[in-house]
Parts: structure tokens; sequence; C-alpha cells
């Protein structure tokens, strides 16, 4: 029992946390949009100079390739499962990662996204009748696009709408050995919610926030001797840079 209630306690724990982060992810992305609107775009004089990189206004019209590196925060939220025949559940850590993207301009409003990677995701198990036990690291193949509408398409500060499908399959697996040694997991596909803004710095460059949902199926694992089935959503939250060809 004591066990049970100190992994219930971790557990509920390491879940405010996940949703301090998100949070406070969350404030930081509108206050800095509610920042960038009230600067707005460069002024008159500067947006004036004639040069090879000129455009209208923001610069992202039909014809435009953004290409975006970000520094994100995967999130897991409403996280459930069931581990047969330990009992206990999986635990998938908040992570810190890179990511690019790439953005076409179809119209100076729609633009299709997308972006590939491989993906290490490392799971445990808490509060299981054996106690708590690292499960390993699965590296996955992930894709996925979106269609985006701009709103200001000829503005300075150019906030966005997706939605869109991901895809992630596993494709090589690291188990905790010796605890564990066979470990194997479905593929999922999923739709995906995002929503975020360019901001013009200048030239070809561009600030760029996104925060994405990606609302994932039930994933079911052989771990060891046994199975698990895992429930979560992902949410990403990220910063970086754009640049425009």
């Amino acid at each position: 029992m004591a066990l049970q209630d100190s992994a219930g306690t971790m557990i509920q724990t390491m879940t405010r946390d996940r949703r301090s982060l998100f949070h406070a992810a969350s404030r930081i992305a509108w206050a800095l949009a509610a920042a960038l609107w009230v600067v707005g775009p460069a002024s008159p004089g500067r947006a004036a100079e004639p040069g090879p990189d000129a455009a209208p206004s923001g610069g992202l019209t039909a014809g435009s390739l953004l290409i975006r590196g970000r520094l994100i925060g995967s999130i897991p939220v409403g996280q459930h499962s069931r581990i047969e025949p330990i009992g206990g559940r999986i635990i998938t850590p908040t992570r810190a990662l890179p990511d690019a993207d790439a953005t076409y301009f179809l119209t100076d409003r729609i633009a299709i996204a997308g972006q590939g990677g491989i993906l290490p995701t490392r799971t445990s198990i808490r509060g299981s009748r054996v106690g708590d036990l690292p499960v390993g690291t699965t590296w996955s193949a992930s894709l996925n696009g979106a269609v985006q509408v701009h709103v200001l398409p000829h503005a300075a500060f150019n906030p966005y709408l997706g939605a869109g499908v991901g895809y992630t399959a596993p494709i090589a697996y690291q188990p905790a050995k010796p605890l564990v040694t066979p470990m194997k997991a479905d593929p999922q596909v999923g739709p995906m919610l995002q929503a975020g803004f360019d901001y013009h710095l200048g030239g070809r460059w561009y600030a760029n926030m996104e925060i994405k949902r990606f609302f994932l199926p039930t994933l079911v694992s052989r771990i060891g001797p046994g199975s698990a089935t895992v429930a979560l959503d992902m949410v990403i939250v990220g910063a970086g840079l754009g640049y425009r060809f």
C-alpha cells in the first residue's frame, strides 16, 4: 500500500507539473503575440526601402516557401494506461526537442505545411505490483501535414490556424535490459489541430510560435511477456525562426 500511495503521489505530481508547463507555455505564447501586435510592422520608412527581398507587407504571399526551425516542448495530456498482468501505469515524460517544418503558400491566405523526422520516446512503469520499472526507448518515424489559413496575409504579424493529420510508426526499440527484452508497438494515425503566428523580422526572416495538439488513437504495445494499452494526446508548444525562399 505504501508503494501504491507513493506511486499515486508521484503520478499526481507529474500531472500537475505537465499542466503547469502547458499553461505557462500558453501564457507566454499569447503574451508574445500581444506584444508583437502592439509593436506592429516595421516603420513606413523601413518598409519602403527597395531591395531584392522586398515583398508586399509581411512578404508571405502565393508561391512563398517558408522553412521554420523551432525548439519545442512535447507534453503528454490525458494519459491513461492498463498493463497486463502486473498493473501500474505507463509514464511518458515531457520532452524538449528540435523541430522543423516547411510551409508552401498556395495563395496569400492558404498554405500547406509538412514535416517529418525520427523521434525517441522513453517510457517507464510506475506503481506496478512489482514496483517501478524502466521500459526502454522507442524510435519512431513521424510524419504530419496540415492545411493552414493565414488571417492577415499582408501584415508583418500573420496569425494562422491549421488542421491536418499525424502518422507515427515505430522503427526501432531499445529495451531496458535485463528486465525488458522484446518490445513492439503499433503505428498510430490521428487528427491534428494547430494555431500560431509568423512575425516578419526583416528581409527574409520571420519569428514563429506555434501550438499543436495531436489526437492519438489507443496504442497497444508488447512489453516483455505482458502488454500495455495506452491512451493519450500530445500537445506541442514551440518557438523559433523561419526563412522565406
